[in-house]
């Protein structure tokens, strides 16, 4: 029989295997980066945080912005990993989820530091294909894309839009992967939001992304091979993009509260 995803999952009222945390842990919305190294960064930004749980390299803080509870934790590398933890936040009370993380650009414009905010996803990820099949959408929720957005906008910043690809291979060394995406205009890539924006939809729960772009894959799978390699994260370009990514999602998210999005 057909999974219905109308129906609750029966774990509503229990801790949570892999996250460890349960209903009253978290807020109503939650930050989801994927690298562990990426939360304290983003719970600089709150005031009152406390560290809810940390398990399996999954760690969640709750704390506020602007008066406004916030949540962060962290989901681990690639779709399956995250798929976990994007359910279990919903099942203990996640209404909205964001993720921030990690791009590379597949066209020329798409620089180191851009900030790139889909619209859409090709769905390569790796675990939604067992949720929904090969012809069902990825798309975020407009609520939260339009937020994330209009924050850019106003902090001046010009952030790149357009259809994102999830896929589920970092060390593939054909050229012609990244060159036939390249081709089909889509402009970047990493591992996880397609799988969260259709676990989200089918949850009936709210979805974004916002990634920082590390580097430029269709610029190092041009020639007959694919150049791999990624410069330190811990440079000034990066840095201060994931920092302005922060700073645009925490806006974003008292937008949502404050129209009553949430």
């Amino acid at each position: 029989m057909m999974e219905d995803y109308r129906e609750p999952v029966g774990l509503e009222d229990k801790l949570q295997y892999h996250i460890e945390c349960q209903a009253g842990d978290i807020a109503p919305v939650v930050i989801v980066p994927g690298d562990q190294g990426r939360v304290e960064k983003i719970v600089a930004g709150l005031s009152d945080a406390r560290k809810m749980a940390e398990n399996r390299g999954l760690i969640t803080y709750t704390g506020k912005y602007k008066g406004h509870p916030v949540s962060v934790t962290s989901t681990g590398m690639g779709g399956p990993s995250a798929s976990i933890v994007y359910e279990e936040l919903i099942n203990i009370g996640a209404k909205v989820l964001i993720r921030i993380g990690s791009v590379a650009g597949l066209q020329d414009y798409v620089n180191e530091g851009d900030i790139v905010v889909p619209y859409g996803c090709v769905r390569d990820d790796g675990a939604s294909n067992y949720y929904v099949p090969a012809n069902f959408p990825a798309v975020p929720s407009p609520d939260v894309y339009s937020s994330l957005t209009a924050s850019a906008r106003e902090r001046k910043r010009k952030i790149v839009t357009g259809i994102n690809w999830t896929h589920s291979c970092f060390y593939k060394r054909d050229p012609e992967y990244f060159q036939s995406w390249s081709r089909r205009r889509v402009v970047s890539l990493e591992m996880e939001a397609s799988a969260l924006f259709v676990i989200s939809y089918l949850r009936n729960v709210k979805a974004g992304f916002i990634g920082i772009c590390y580097a430029n894959r269709y610029r190092q799978s041009a020639g007959p091979k694919v150049d791999l390699s990624v410069k330190s994260p811990k440079r000034d370009v990066i840095e201060n993009s994931v920092q302005e990514a922060i700073e645009i999602t925490l806006t974003a998210i008292k937008k949502l509260y404050d129209g009553d999005l949430v």
